[in-house]
């Protein structure tokens, strides 16, 4: 079998940089993400903590419209 000879001491090795461009791009759409989900679960703790002042208010409100006009025509 032949054997391989190595030769050692020629050149000069390099180091690449590495290409980061791929980890960037996928970090910002996982940050990006993570902000939209953010968003959302404020959005839905502020839409909870609210609700039933809400309707209460909405309820008050449609009855006042139903039940005065007829009191005002009469």
């Amino acid at each position: 079998m032949a054997e391989k000879e190595y030769e050692y001491g020629k050149g000069v090795p390099m180091v690449l940089n590495p290409s980061m461009v791929a980890i960037e791009s996928l970090v910002e759409d996982i940050r990006y993400r993570g902000q939209l989900i953010s968003r959302n679960q404020k959005l839905e703790s502020g839409v909870g903590a609210t609700g039933v002042i809400g309707i209460s208010i909405g309820f008050v409100i449609v009855m006042i419209a139903v039940l005065v006009p007829p009191y005002l025509m009469g």
